[in-house]
């Protein structure tokens, strides 16, 4: 089967029309976006497509203890994907993980908004497959003294830099069967200081000035998502305590309130054709 090969410019211009728009209080995948996608095997179609992911993000701010505490969200969800050490890991860390298949999304939005009173907005971001992108939990923080529980149940703590406390994903896809998409994360510090150093493209050096990133000893996570299904991450028990990743990633407090954040990922893939530039045409 033919690869599709990527093409730069057509996923700058879809990136440029559709990052940042929101959508109000509606399910976080869309249905029918791209019917020829699974037609792409056709021998007879020999067009070449570009395969792009599209992040649908819903980020909501509860009451603390309102899912840190309670199974009724997680009931919902599957936190199988995960390796029982990873799970484990994750959780005496203040953080769970789960999948929801397309059928619960509307017992899940309906908790969700009745906890937070409010409607659920949705961001939609656009990414080539296998390229990370951050998602920013808490921006701008002071230097901060994390204690991290190892998958050995071992425990260390560590100062890090002023920064961004972020969720770095992955979303890639198999090419022979795009219907569903691989989502690696794990929580990071994204430092406030620039790297510089030089960039080779090609033959030529580029100057360039880049944050440095901290990952979060062993709580990365993988998950298959197939067409539908979203992620939900969560603040576990562990997070009320104060020093825990999950108190500093998905605790947030306004004046004398605290609220636990959830964020929900749901990827899709979907396919754009590349339009052949004919021989001496402009």
């Amino acid at each position: 089967m033919k690869r599709w090969r990527p093409i730069c410019v057509l996923f700058a211009v879809a990136l440029s029309a559709s990052a940042g728009c929101e959508t109000p209080d509606e399910p976080p995948t869309f249905e029918g976006a791209v019917p020829e996608l699974f037609n792409l095997a056709n021998k007879q179609n020999p067009r070449d497509f570009v395969l792009v992911v599209r992040m649908n993000l819903i980020t909501v701010q509860v009451p603390v203890g309102s899912v840190s505490n309670s199974e009724q969200l997680w009931s919902y969800l599957d936190e199988e994907p995960v390796s029982a050490r990873a799970d484990s890991a994750l959780a005496r860390n203040g953080i769970r993980v789960g999948r929801g298949c397309k059928d619960a999304w509307g017992d899940v939005a309906g908790i969700l908004q009745k906890l937070t009173g409010q409607p659920l907005a949705r961001t939609t971001l656009l990414v080539s497959p296998g390229t990370p992108m951050p998602i920013v939990f808490k921006p701008m923080q002071k230097t901060q003294t994390i204690f991290i529980y190892r998958r050995d149940e071992s425990l260390f703590g560590r100062n890090y830099p002023p920064g961004d406390n972020v969720l770095m994903t992955t979303a890639t896809i198999n090419y022979d069967d795009p219907s569903t998409v691989h989502m690696t994360g794990a929580p990071a510090i994204r430092s406030t200081r620039r790297r510089k150093r030089y960039i080779k493209h090609a033959s030529k050096y580029a100057f360039s000035s880049e944050p440095i990133y901290y990952r979060l000893g062993e709580m990365g996570f993988r998950f298959e998502v197939p067409r539908g299904d979203f992620l939900l991450i969560g603040p576990a028990a562990e997070a009320q305590r104060p020093s825990s990743p999950g108190y500093h990633f998905l605790i947030h407090q306004r004046q004398a309130l605290k609220f636990e954040t959830v964020v929900i990922i749901a990827p899709e893939v979907f396919a754009a054709p590349i339009k052949k530039t004919v021989a001496g045409s402009q």
